[in-house]
């Protein structure tokens, strides 16, 4: 392999993959690394910080999918929400559907797909015969023939995309059929393949782990079992990295923290969990409460997705306790007003690196952050009551989602099933870690590849073989 084209098609892959060492792995063997974007100019010139040996670099032409492909992209997904549904003995996979249109057109779009997206469910080949009639929509849009020239322009030898979900890769991806060029894509998170977002089909899928390879394989029986490779995620990389690592004394004192005292972390959810406001009151209550000796003091990072200003009524009543290490993540325009552009910055990787490192434990509402924390052998709590009555976000649906079954019969975190227990649990994760989420090294092996330093060099691995 000559040259490869990473479709980059928003700022949430640009941490794992540009931030991480892997584009240094493929120049390494001699691999020419195109980008092929849809980020802001911005979030270009602060991944050359990190890659200034990235020459080749251009941008994608503006996209809207037209109403007859939108709507046969959501009756699809929808359809399969319901296989999955059945497939996974899981209720949980329907609640992945967006119910929340705030416009009429989006209204009538998503009922009229879940119309369709039934009778599509009813028969399995239908599924893949309208996904092939997609393709063919695809390939009828202006955008075709403008990414047409510029896969001719950059004439890659194989394409990766680094997001699954992105309606921008239907089109490339089909270009990339119609000119015989090799593709994969990665499975971006652990809890994405039951969400039926798989847009296009690649040559090779690139997943976390065992479990994700089964349930890509369950889901998608058209996939062969031998296109889907296990390579881990890089996202897990830069804890190993001593160049992001901070003394604990520096990084507390940017903050006020007290480099002293024991800290615990609270992160928070983006706005699909509602009561993320009403949770950290609850732990900062709890935690005022405890002797001024044990009393540990709080981290509080937020989601970097939500700017909302929920938090800051509970931040100044506890600014005593509870300190915000605020995600350094930023919001540019793309494409004129068209498209709204969230990506990190590389301070952002320094900032959770060291977040994790100097914490002692961490609290939340089922994150991704238990695996983080679990990189250093660090307890999690979850939270896992309702802290609003008769509300319509029940917490213990969120715990019934597929990605939790890879728990299996393992304790891999403590669970604060109530607001009365939070104190105690807090002077037991402190006092005695090892004694809670005994098993979170174990639950994380099942969930991302080890070693989880190697993960850019498997993936390279995988790709340079094909």
């Amino acid at each position: 392999m000559k040259k490869i084209v990473l479709i980059v098609p928003d700022g949430v892959a640009v941490r794992n993959y540009l931030y991480s060492s892997f584009i240094n792995e493929l120049q390494a063997k001699g691999v020419e690394v195109i980008l092929y974007h849809q980020i802001s100019d911005l979030a270009i010139e602060e991944v050359k910080k990190v890659q200034p040996t990235l020459t080749e670099i251009k941008a994608i032409s503006h996209f809207i999918e037209k109403p007859k492909a939108r709507l046969l992209r959501e009756s699809l997904a929808y359809a399969r929400l319901k296989v999955n549904t059945k497939k996974l003995k899981n209720p949980t996979v329907m609640d992945f559907w967006n119910r929340n249109q705030k416009s009429l057109k989006q209204k009538v779009l998503y009922r009229l797909a879940e119309v369709l997206g039934t009778v599509f469910s009813w028969n399995y080949n239908l599924i893949l015969k309208m996904e092939a009639k997609y393709d063919t929509e695809i390939t009828k849009d202006a955008i075709f023939e403008k990414i047409t020239k510029d896969i001719e322009q950059l004439n890659p030898d194989y394409i990766l995309n680094l997001h699954q979900r992105a309606p921008i890769s239907a089109p490339i991806i089909a270009v990339a059929k119609k000119k015989k060029i090799r593709t994969a894509t990665v499975i971006f998170s652990w809890d994405n393949v039951p969400k039926a977002r798989l847009i296009s089909r690649y040559d090779t899928y690139l997943v976390w782990s065992e479990i994700m390879k089964s349930e890509l394989s369950l889901l998608y029986p058209e996939i062969e079992k031998s296109s889907i490779q296990v390579v881990g995620t890089p996202q897990f990389e830069f804890y190993f990295e001593e160049k992001y690592s901070k003394s604990k004394e520096v990084f507390f004192s940017e903050f006020g923290l007290d480099s002293n005292k024991k800290t615990i972390c609270f992160s928070a959810n983006d706005l699909s969990s509602p009561y993320e406001a009403n949770y950290l009151k609850d732990v900062c209550e709890a935690i005022s409460k405890m002797d001024k000796e044990e009393r540990p003091q709080l981290l509080f990072r937020r989601c970097p997705v939500d700017k909302s200003a929920r938090f800051d009524r509970v931040l100044e009543k506890y600014k005593d306790i509870v300190f915000a290490v605020d995600p350094d993540w930023r919001t540019e325009k793309v494409n004129g007003e068209s498209f709204v552009s969230i990506y990190p910055t590389l301070n952002d990787v320094s900032l959770l690196v060291n977040t994790v490192k100097h914490c002692d434990a961490v609290i939340n509402l089922g994150s991704t952050m238990a695996h983080d924390f679990a990189v250093y052998n660090k307890p999690c709590l979850y939270l896992n009551y309702n802290p609003v009555n008769n509300s319509t976000f029940k917490v213990e649906m969120s715990y019934k989602f597929q990605h939790f079954r890879s728990m299996n019969t393992l304790i891999p975190v403590g669970w604060i099933n109530s607001k009365d227990q939070i104190g105690e649990l807090v002077k037991q994760v402190l006092s005695t870690p090892d004694e809670i989420g005994k098993d979170r090294i174990l639950w994380m092996k099942n969930i991302a590849q080890y070693p989880l330093e190697n993960s850019s060099k498997n993936i390279v691995n995988s790709i340079i073989k094909i």
